[in-house]
Parts: C-alpha cells; structure tokens; sequence
C-alpha cells in the first residue's frame, strides 16, 4: 500500500453507503483522483466538513494495490471558498467550472496548469463577476487542452472574420459564414462575436476586467456550452441548474 500526499481541489462527491463518501478530487501532482473517506456521513467524522465542493487543501491517502480508489486518510484545508457555496449564481458558474474540467479530463492524468488554473478560478469567483470569470476559465480551459476554437476565418470558404452574418460550428470549433453554414450551428451576434474574439486573444486579468453586455454574456455562455457538450459527447447537467436558479431570482420572494 503505497502513499499519496499532494495538494487537491474537492470538484465532485457523493454518498457510498450509509457511513462513506465517494470524493474526487483535481491534485496538482496526479490529476484527477477518486477515493473513499470512510465514516465520513457519520456525525462526529473527523473529516468534518473538510470535503466540501470548491475546498483546496492537501491531501494524504493510501493506495491499496490493484484498486483505482484511494483510501483518504486525512484533507488539511488551506482554503474552504465556503463564500462560492452560499451564492447560488457563483456555486452555479463554479460547479459548472469543475465539472467541465471534470468530464473533459482522464483519471490519473497529471496537469499541473489546469489545478492552476482551477484554483485561480475559484479565487477569482470569490470577488469578480461570476459570468466573466467562467467565460475566462472555460476558454483557458480549452486552450490547455488544445481544443482552442477557431474564430479568424470560415471553416468552408476560408474566408476571414468580416461583416455579414456569422455562425459558430460546435461539432468542428470554428466559425462559418451565412454561406457555409451547416445546419445546427449557433448563430452569433456582431457584438458577441467581436467580444468573444477579444477574450480568446486577452490575458486572464483582462478577460476579468473586460465589459460584458447581459445579452452577448448569454449567447457566449450557450456557445461554450453547446462547445463543450460536443467535445464530451453529452449535454453538461450544471447549466440547467444555473438556469433555475436565475428563474427563481428572476421572480423573486
């Protein structure tokens, strides 16, 4: 039985039985990393709520042979980001960072850049706009995966970005004109394009700093979206939460 020591970041768990908890977590060192906290539904668990979504901490387990679960043993908590659980719109756009980062990533898989990443986005979601801050993560996120959508030119003719309606190709990443639009793609606005354009070429602090009108933040949102559910192969199940919540605070007490 081997040991395991590394920083994590909790981006999934749920229920094993009556006592347990599956808990995954994103390590700096191994990547993405499943293991069982045994006791730790109980009452007076000693993990206490150290397992909670968002939290980083460091990370010690046991690696019995033959098994893809660890056992944990104990997670010292550096930083909880409880703020990012009691905001329903940053646990929305949180929650749907790690799980983008969650299904586009293999077990076991070392990247030390996307837990950077990750971790600043947290950071970032504590005390900037939830929106921006998602929309700089996903699009980092690709990059490091090289998944970078292609927006400087149509996929059909080639032809570079100009005037004229424009529309965005999930299944292929990239852009195609009025022309070569093939049926399914998602139309883009001028202004959603031309902003989308300007964060994909930006640095994370302007990305966070960059205006974002409500309509073109929408659309860019269903764009990453609809993106990111090609290259999975399914539907992401965290932005039908998000678009609850907003129903909700839309109507009100």
């Amino acid at each position: 039985m081997s040991l395991i020591k590394t920083q994590g970041i909790v981006i999934g768990r749920r229920a094993l039985g009556e006592r347990d908890r599956l808990v995954t977590f994103y390590t700096r060192e191994l990547g993405k990393l499943s293991g069982v906290a045994r006791g730790a539904r109980r009452g007076r668990s000693r993990f206490g709520a150290a397992l909670e979504l968002f939290t980083w901490g460091e990370l010690v387990a046991f690696e019995p042979a033959q098994r893809d679960l660890v056992r944990i043993d104990h997670f010292d908590v550096h930083r909880p980001f409880q703020a990012l659980r009691e905001d329903l719109e940053r646990l929305g756009q949180g929650a749907a960072m790690v799980e983008a980062l969650a299904r586009l990533t293999a077990e076991r898989d070392p990247h030390p850049a996307l837990f950077g990443l990750l971790l600043r986005g947290l950071r970032a979601l504590e005390r900037g706009s939830p929106r921006r801050v998602h929309l700089a993560f996903t699009l980092r996120l690709l990059d490091l995966l090289g998944h970078r959508p292609r927006l400087d030119r149509c996929l059909g003719c080639r032809r570079p970005v100009g005037a004229g309606a424009w529309s965005f190709d999930a299944t292929q990443g990239r852009l195609a004109c009025a022309r070569c639009r093939a049926e399914g793609a998602l139309p883009l606005s001028t202004p959603a394009l031309a902003t989308l354009r300007r964060l994909q070429t930006s640095s994370w602090e302007e990305r966070l700093a960059t205006p974002l009108a409500p309509a073109a933040g929408r659309e860019l949102e269903g764009l990453l979206e609809r993106y990111l559910a090609a290259l999975i192969g399914s539907a992401l199940r965290v932005p039908r939460f998000i678009a609850q919540t907003r129903a909700v605070a839309r109507r009100g007490p």
